[in-house]
C-alpha cells in the first residue's frame, strides 16, 4: 500500500475476484491447505461475504485485471496475495512467480513482492538489509541525526543494544509511577515492570524514540506475546502512513514464517492467525492520528487511556468481529 493508509472494504463482488486470486495463489505449489484456506474464510468473515470456497475457480491474472479495476483494491489484494504465499510457512518458487504476475498486471508496484523472491532463494541477508532500510528505524535515525548529530546516534545505539544508561533521563520515566491510575503515563509504567522491561535510560531500557511502539500497546490493548506482537504490528499497519504492509511482512517472517528478522527477538512459528490480524489492521485504520509520526506522547501522558483512545477513534475488537472469539481458528 502507499502513503495514505485507507483500508477499503471491497463490495461483494470485488471480494469474489480478489479469492479467486488468492485460491490461485494457494494452488500454485499443487494444494489448498488448512492454513490457505482458514485464510480465505478469514477474509469473507471480516468482510461480511460468503462465498463457498471449494467452487471458487482459480483467476489469470490478466483476467483479474480486467474486473478489479479501483486502485486500492488493487493494492490491498496484492498485500493479501503476499500473505497467502507465506500462510504455509513456506513460499514456493510458482507461488512466488504468481504473485508478481498479478503484481503486475494490476500495475502495483510492492517491494514486498521482491521479497518474496529472497525468501525463495534463502538469501537472508538481502531481505533483512531491504528491510532494515525501510523500517521505521531508518526515519528514527534520520531524525536524531538532525536533533542531536553523532552524540545523539550514539546514545542511539547504545540503548538499542541496552548499553546506556542516564539517571536524569530514567528519573523521569521513574516519575510516571506517581500518575494518576489509568493515565498513559502510568499505564505504560506499569506496563515495563509487569513486562520485566527497564525504562528508557536505565540499564537495559528501550531509546526513547522507539517508545511510540510500547504506547501502541497499551492504546491498542494487546499484550506483548507473540500473537499479540503481530497483533499490534497489523494495527501499526492500520494507522500508519507510510510503507504500513512492512509492519505486516516483517510479523509474518519473524512469528509465522520462522525467520528472525531482528537479533534482539527469536524467530517462532504459527502465531498469524488471519482473523485477529485483518481486525487488527481495520482497527488501526479507523484512526484518526498515526502513532508513528509526529504524535508525540509526553502532552498527553497525564491523560486517561480510555479517553485518548475515544480521542484517536481507537474501537474495541468487538466492533469488527463477526462472530465470537470462541469460533475463531488459529492458524498453526
Amino acid at each position: 500500500m502507499e502513503d495514505d493508509m485507507e483500508l477499503k472494504i471491497p463490495t461483494p463482488e470485488q471480494a469474489y475476484w480478489g479469492l479467486r486470486a488468492m485460491k490461485a495463489v494457494a494452488l500454485a505449489d499443487g494444494t489448498l491447505d488448512d492454513s490457505e484456506r482458514q485464510v480465505m474464510q478469514a477474509v469473507q468473515r471480516v468482510f461480511g461475504t460468503n462465498h463457498e470456497v471449494a467452487g471458487l475457480e482459480p483467476i489469470t491474472p490478466e483476467e483479474l485485471a480486467l474486473n478489479l479495476p479501483d486502485p486500492q483494491i488493487r493494492r490491498q489484494l496484492v498485500n493479501g496475495l503476499i500473505v497467502m504465499s507465506l500462510i504455509d510457512r513456506e513460499v514456493s518458487p510458482r507461488e512466488a512467480e504468481l504473485v508478481g504476475q498479478f503484481a503486475a498486471a494490476l500495475q502495483v508496484t510492492a517491494p514486498e513482492v521482491a521479497n518474496l523472491r529472497h525468501v525463495v532463494k534463502r538469501e537472508l541477508f538481502h531481505l533483512r538489509l531491504d528491510l532494515a532500510r525501510r523500517f521505521w528505524l531508518r526515519e528514527k535515525v534520520t531524525e536524531i541525526w538532525k536533533q542531536e548529530g553523532l552524540r545523539g546516534l550514539v546514545k542511539f545505539a547504545a540503548g538499542m543494544v541496552g548499553k546506556y544508561e542516564d539517571p536524569t533521563v530514567a528519573a523521569r520515566y521513574q516519575a510516571l509511577a506517581q500518575y494518576p491510575a489509568g493515565s498513559l503515563g502510568r499505564s505504560y509504567w506499569e506496563y515495563c515492570r509487569k513486562n520485566g522491561f527497564a525504562l528508557p535510560g536505565e540499564k537495559g531500557g528501550a531509546p526513547e524514540p522507539i517508545l511510540f511502539h510500547d504506547c501502541a500497546h497499551i492504546l491498542s490493548g494487546y499484550g506483548t506475546a507473540p500473537e499479540e506482537e503481530v497483533q499490534v504490528a497489523c494495527f501499526s499497519a492500520g494507522f500508519q502512513r507510510r510503507d504500513p504492509f512492512l509492519f505486516v511482512f516483517f510479523v509474518l517472517l519473524q512469528f509465522h514464517v520462522g525467520i528472525r528478522m531482528t537479533p534482539i527477538t527469536q524467530a517462532s512459528t504459527g502465531f498469524f492467525d488471519p482473523e485477529k490480524a485483518l481486525i487488527a489492521m481495520r482497527r488501526g485504520a479507523a484512526m484518526n492520528v498515526d502513532l508513528n509520526h509526529g504524535w508525540d506522547y509526553w502532552p498527553v501522558m497525564g491523560e486517561q487511556v480510555e479517553e485518548l483512545r475515544r480521542r484517536y477513534n481507537i474501537l474495541p475488537i468487538e466492533a469488527f468481529r463477526t462472530r465470537s472469539e470462541s469460533e475463531s481458528e488459529p492458524v498453526c
